[in-house]
């Protein structure tokens, strides 16, 4: 597993505050984060105007706004992932933590792995946790 190519692929791809967060004997989980760019806040705020109408209330950010911006990200971060999955022939796995109002960021755990090896993130996630 190329360690160093794996972070560099996503610090090149724009991911912020790239940290290993458990590392054992065939995988590798990482968090992230994806920070939204000011065209990207403008689409996600048009788009929560158009559907929502202009009022920033609480429904407008749950409803449409974070949806938006979540989505976004993780179909981004989805694209990334398949590219470092077939510049390193690992597989992976990744989870979206649900943003906050006024998050301008999206939180990822992602998961690398040698295909050999049946994973689940989410027993990943457990062990992180404890």
């Amino acid at each position: 597993m190329d360690k160093e190519k794996m972070l560099q692929h996503l610090e090149e791809s724009g991911m912020n505050d790239i940290e290993v967060v458990k590392e054992e004997e065939g995988y590798m989980a990482v968090k992230f984060y994806y920070d939204f760019d000011s065209t990207e806040l403008k689409a996600a705020e048009a788009y929560s105007n158009d559907e929502g109408g202009n009022e920033k209330n609480e429904s407008w950010y749950e409803e449409y706004y974070l949806p938006y911006l979540t989505e976004m990200s993780v179909d981004n971060v989805g694209e990334i992932i398949e590219e470092i999955m077939g510049d390193t022939g690992l597989k992976a796995q990744f989870v979206s933590y649900q943003m906050e109002e006024g998050d301008d960021f999206s939180e990822f755990i992602a998961v690398f792995h040698s295909e050999d090896i049946v994973m689940n993130i989410e027993d990943i996630l457990d062990k992180l946790e404890d």
